[in-house]
């Protein structure tokens, strides 16, 4: 053998680990971790696995099943936009907000069996009809609109099946197909205003109204367009597609508008009832009211209009994540910190509770994720 031979030996080195595995990694395993969560809970029964009870029957699950169906709100607000307003400058949005919003209304199909108290019977408001409930109508609603959704993301995965031939088709059937879920998803996100209407005397002043299906549907725009936002720059750093100003501007306007309208509508409605004056009264209920304003509205419109940050991509980013985090607080707030409850009771939330709710939250990222990142070819 000889010197050179030696000194000219293979090396073999580990090159640095994908950032995507990580990122499917993680969230695959707080998705198993929830699953099993989720099996114990359905074999443990409600009692032995949450601290729920007769006096305190709302808790995270029901908290983030709003908060999901009105962040889910993007497809139908993205679609409506797009097909029927025929803004097809933001067709670069679309598939990315409609993979999100049927891994929202996923979601919240998963967290509704596991807060049912009896799962086995989840299909029992397709075989009895209560036309009276508000309920019946919102389980009918988000299971016609989780079907929309499917056959709106259709076209991505008959292309990863190399079932082209189809397209043509199912394009056909695209406009129609959203007036229907466009249809849908205001009759269920405003009906689950009305939900609250059956209980004046639990819900706080300043949250009751009668005006409430209408702040929940345009509590429901204004979340779309941030999410679409995020989704849509999310969508482009896991692509490697530029980023369009354009699209950026168009829907940081619409967002922002929307914001305000509903701020004008929420103060409105404080003056009418004359309440109003409660704000300047300093307690747990003004603080929590006072907080999803500020934070979810004042702030991202300040920073995208009134102080001209928009330009700034952290910007760009926090302004919409804020929204969300302001409709997150509303939704919490009217299910659980509103509600009168006696003094006397406590909930706080059992372990598999927790572990259940992020499986499934980490399930429908990793849905999106993948879909994008696999099955999303689009970006005009």
């Amino acid at each position: 053998m000889t010197v050179h031979s030696l000194t000219h030996q293979p090396t073999f080195r580990i090159g640095p680990f994908p950032k995507e595995l990580v990122i499917i990694g993680l969230l695959a395993s707080l998705t198993v971790v929830g699953a099993m969560a989720g099996i114990g809970r359905l074999f443990a029964g409600l009692a032995a696995s949450t601290a729920l009870s007769d006096t305190y029957p709302w808790g995270i699950w029901i908290g983030f099943d709003f908060t999901l169906i009105a962040v889910a709100g993007v497809g139908f607000t993205m679609a409506f936009v797009v097909h029927v307003l025929h803004r097809h400058e933001l067709q670069a949005v679309l598939r990315s907000a409609l993979w999100a919003g049927l891994m929202g209304y996923t979601a919240v199909l998963l967290l509704l069996v596991l807060d049912l108290g009896r799962p086995d019977r989840f299909y029992h408001f397709l075989l009895y009809w209560n036309l009276h409930s508000p309920l019946f109508e919102i389980s009918w609603c988000v299971l016609l609109y989780t079907t929309v959704l499917v056959i709106e993301v259709s076209p991505d995965l008959l292309r990863w099946l190399g079932w082209s031939r189809l397209l043509p088709w199912v394009a056909r059937l695209m406009t129609p197909v959203t007036i229907l879920g466009v249809t849908l998803s205001t009759l269920h996100q405003s009906t689950l205003g009305t939900l609250y209407l059956n209980m004046p005397h639990r819900l706080d002043p300043l949250w009751y109204t009668p005006y409430l299906p209408l702040l929940f549907l345009v509590s429901a725009v204004m979340v779309g367009f941030s999410l679409g936002l995020l989704t849509y720059q999310g969508a482009c750093s896991i692509k490697a597609w530029r980023v369009d100003p354009r699209v950026i501007a168009t829907l940081g306007k619409g967002m922002t508008l929307v914001a305000t309208l509903y701020l004008l509508l929420k103060l409105a409605e404080l003056a009418w009832s004359g309440e109003l004056s409660r704000l300047t009264t300093l307690n747990r209920n003004t603080l929590l009211f006072g907080g999803e304003l500020l934070i979810g509205v004042v702030l991202p419109v300040l920073l995208w209009w009134l102080l001209g940050w928009r330009r700034y991509p952290f910007v760009q980013w926090l302004a919409p994540l804020l929204v969300l985090l302001g409709v997150a607080l509303n939704r919490f707030n009217a299910t659980m910190f509103a509600q009168a409850m006696p003094t006397n009771v406590v909930y706080s939330p059992h372990i598999l509770e927790w572990l259940s709710t992020i499986g499934v939250l980490a399930g429908a990222t990793l849905g999106w994720y993948v879909g994008v990142r696999y099955l999303v070819r689009e970006n005009r």
